[in-house]
């Protein structure tokens, strides 16, 4: 019995050291592996074949349930997808929907702040999210709604566009050049006498 009580320890520690040594390269998609490191890039031809089909699906799921069309980007879209969510027209198990209406609502997002669609590759995988300019600075609406549903959160979008516009607005004043630790607003186009 003595005998496998200091077995029993010595066996753990060696195969904690085996683990340890040989684990990232048993088990390369675990937090032992390397991150993949982020890359941000222009939408490829498959993206936008992707969102233009889910906008579609997002025009036809507000026409059919709603009677009422989306505009493709105008701000009073998000009544109308509040309307959808509120309705609970899509299934807690449909995500591709979901995520249809998170490109409507990006395109409200496009449209209204100034942002553009990029695809950003990491360690999550693939997806589609906006960016202002070549800041860091990313959100991702296609994927924002579909996670707040799939987590039972009630989504309420007038708040989150205000909460987006917010962030929207201080990446661009961090943008804004400093001289002397003031900023430099661009200068204002000069009234031309008639």
């Amino acid at each position: 019995m003595n005998r496998r009580r200091t077995f029993q320890p010595a066996l753990l520690a060696a195969l904690a050291v085996l683990a340890t040594a040989f684990g990232p390269a048993l088990a390369p998609d675990s937090a032992w592996g390397q991150l993949v490191p982020r890359t941000v890039e222009e939408l490829a031809s498959p993206d936008r074949l992707k969102s233009e089909r889910q906008r579609s699906l997002a025009r036809e799921l507000a026409r059919r349930h709603l009677g009422t069309p989306l505009t493709g980007g105008e701000t009073r879209d998000l009544t109308t997808l509040q309307r959808l969510l509120d309705g609970r027209w899509i299934p807690n198990a449909d995500v591709f929907s979901q995520q249809a209406l998170g490109v409507a609502f990006g395109d409200v997002l496009v449209k209204n702040l100034g942002l553009h669609w990029v695809v950003v590759d990491d360690h999550y995988g693939r997806s589609r999210a906006l960016r202002w300019k070549q800041e860091e600075a990313l959100f991702f609406p296609v994927t924002m709604l579909s996670k707040r549903i799939g987590q039972g959160r009630r989504v309420e979008m007038h708040e989150l566009y205000d909460e987006i516009a917010d962030q929207v607005a201080t990446v661009k004043a961090r943008a804004l050049p400093r001289r002397r630790g003031r900023v430099v607003l661009p200068p204002r186009p000069e009234k031309q006498a008639d």
